[in-house]
């Protein structure tokens, strides 16, 4: 089983059958010491990479392999076709994510943790060495340059780009890739294909919004035509029609029901009564002719 660092031993049951016949025919393991100071071994030990050519994560080890030299035996894992869920692969992680390494008797499944063991486990005089000697000045400022580099959400990037390409520019994704990956989200409401109380939320903001005379600023203009798409699809849902009514009916809805609770509560003098009756006959004037012009 796996140990905490993620270093997993490959003589066992469950060893995949593809592993063990990379490993028939290898001679008899040197020392690491011996492995070091003689690149020529390198050849009977050679790396075992299982990755995705697109992931970012992989290109990244791949760079660091052959920056060094490295002879490696890379197997491609294909995410479109969901092999990382394949049992094979899971017998080697079970997190179903690639890259992974097999060197000697270990498996290796973490991003840093494969560039750290190749860096360490192959020195040499004919050797890249990437990362500095610890204590110098060179080794912070590349272990800086690293924590910065690797905290970017990629992943994030990548699977927005590819969900709304709208916002890219001169992207080299095709597009039968993007419409695809796009048909199988599914993600018609904010967290998928079930409407929640996310949608709510953000339905109840756009229709304040929409009410406050923000909504050409915002996504009307055509800078947003997802979240444009989102209101009008949030409108024709049965409780928000019930609870929020049409949206140029908002200010009617709410002052006509007071003021009649309003006469009920205390009759007005004759006087107020008129007032107030005509107060609302001309407010239902100004509103006709208000929707009249805009939508007539």
């Amino acid at each position: 089983m796996a140990t905490p660092n993620n270093l997993t031993p490959t003589k066992c049951s469950w060893w995949p059958i593809s592993a063990l016949e990379s490993d028939a025919g290898k001679a008899p393991e040197a020392s690491e010491g011996q492995e070091a100071a003689d690149p020529s071994q390198w050849a009977k030990e050679s790396l075992v990479l299982y990755h995705w050519t697109q992931s970012f994560s992989s290109q990244k080890v791949r760079l660091v392999i052959a920056e060094k030299g490295l002879p490696c035996d890379e197997r491609d894992v294909s995410l479109p076709l969901s092999e990382p869920k394949e049992p094979w692969f899971m017998r080697l992680n079970l997190g179903e994510e690639v890259p992974v390494i097999i060197h000697r008797d270990n498996i290796i499944s973490d991003y840093d943790q494969i560039i750290d063991y190749v860096e360490r486990t192959f020195t040499g005089e004919h050797v890249a060495q990437l990362i500095p000697e610890a204590g110098s000045l060179l080794h912070a400022r590349v272990l800086q340059y690293r924590e910065l580099l690797d905290s970017l959400p990629m992943d994030a990037y990548t699977h927005g780009c590819i969900l709304h390409p709208e916002l890219t520019t001169d992207s080299m994704i095709p597009k039968y890739a993007t419409a695809e990956i796009r048909r199988q989200k599914c993600e018609l409401w904010l967290c998928g294909c079930v409407f929640t109380l996310a949608d709510v939320l953000l339905g109840a903001t756009l229709h304040r919004l929409k009410f406050l005379g923000l909504s050409k600023k915002y996504w009307e203009d055509g800078s947003r035509p997802n979240l444009q798409s989102f209101f009008e699809r949030v409108q024709r849902r049965f409780a928000f029609r019930k609870v929020l009514g049409d949206i140029h009916t908002t200010l009617l809805s709410a002052v006509i029901p007071n003021a009649f609770r309003l006469v009920k509560r205390k009759p007005p003098s004759f006087f107020g009564a008129s007032f107030l009756m005509g107060s609302l006959g001309g407010m239902g004037y100004f509103a006709y002719w208000y929707l009249k012009k805009k939508y007539i």
